[in-house]
């Protein structure tokens, strides 16, 4: 059965990389007179390093939140601890094609060094969430400031923005509130394991719920973060095409939704399917015909900023290979 699983596994992961490697191709081929224009109009190469910059900036800036919201909890858990696993899952998401989500990767590396093993697993949830939740917020603000001057189109997105907020913030209330466990627990009472996680639940909402000054803190740095992979793609447009590229605002209010959409489960970070994304919402939202080739400019920051994530996880090989060989540990992870 766990041949047969694998086979499977690794025939969907083929299938996958087959298509994001096909729609990556069609790009290319499609945009080929527009990438043989940039390539003879010369990239800027500063404002590159700039946006490579930038985008390591704020991939740090990702791990300090998750970091954050662990110490809520009362776990141990280190700054550099949370910069190591968080460059770990970050090859798991960008680079390697078809691998376990990098999530799941972080989550259980971080099992390993808990007790609350359930507290630690929720805090990636959370972290999760507020993450989502702050492309909107970023998504939001921005559209409120440019609402007058916005496009029927570009006002739809902008109401999208803040339903998504409204959303997160009363689901987040409920997660936070204690009290409306009380069914669960009564449920899985006597149920050994599930009841020990069901209040492990309990009291993560309770640390949480006590700390809203954390929670308000994640959320900014969420903001903050998003902020800065918005001006990494946007120095990568300039980049690329000069003064022909989109304002700075234009780029707030098109790129969470290009964002979300590297969240779809295939190789790569959506490989392909995100560049088709980005082309249609650059064209319609704000009449930028290239937004494909500027996305797959962005790629090259990505992966070129991924090689730092391929150094840690070159570091700590040895004790991803031991996470394979332990069933139990990703077993604990997926409850």
């Amino acid at each position: 059965m766990a041949d047969k699983g694998s086979r499977k596994s690794l025939l969907i992961n083929g299938l996958l990389c087959v298509l994001a490697f096909g729609l990556l191709g069609w790009t290319v081929w499609s945009n080929r007179a527009k990438i043989a224009e940039v390539r003879a109009r010369n990239p800027d190469f500063r404002l590159i390093a700039a946006a490579l910059s930038v985008y390591v900036t704020a991939l740090v800036v990702t791990f300090a939140r998750w970091h954050r919201l662990v110490m809520a909890l009362e776990l141990p858990f280190r700054f550099r601890d949370a910069i190591r696993l968080g460059f770990i899952g970050n090859v798991f998401n960008l680079v390697i094609p078809g691998a376990v989500g990098g999530d799941v990767i972080k989550a259980a590396f971080l099992c390993r060094e808990q007790e609350r093993k359930t507290q630690a697993v929720a805090s990636m949830v959370i972290d999760r969430i507020l993450g989502l939740l702050g492309l909107f917020v970023l998504a939001g603000v921005v559209g409120a400031f440019a609402w007058s001057e916005a496009s029927p189109d570009v006002r739809k997105l902008i109401a999208f923005a803040w339903f998504m907020i409204a959303g997160g913030v009363v689901g987040l209330a409920v997660l936070f509130t204690p009290a409306l466990y009380g069914p669960l627990l009564r449920l899985l009472a006597g149920r050994g394991k599930l009841e020990i996680i069901a209040r492990e639940l309990v009291t993560m909402a309770s640390a949480y719920g006590k700390r809203l000054d954390v929670i308000a803190l994640a959320l900014g740095l969420a903001v903050v973060g998003h902020s800065l992979f918005v001006i990494s793609f946007y120095l990568t447009n300039r980049a690329l095409f000069g003064p022909e590229a989109p304002t700075i605002l234009q780029h707030y209010l098109v790129l969470p939704l290009v964002f979300f959409s590297t969240a779809i489960p295939m190789p790569f970070g959506a490989l392909g399917v995100t560049e088709q994304v980005s082309k249609s919402l650059f064209l319609n939202l704000v009449g930028f015909p290239s937004g494909d080739l500027s996305m797959l400019g962005y790629r090259v920051i990505m992966y070129t900023g991924g090689l730092i994530s391929v150094i840690v996880y070159l570091a700590n090989l040895e004790q991803v290979r031991q996470l394979k060989q332990e069933p139990a540990v990703t077993g604990e992870v997926l409850g």
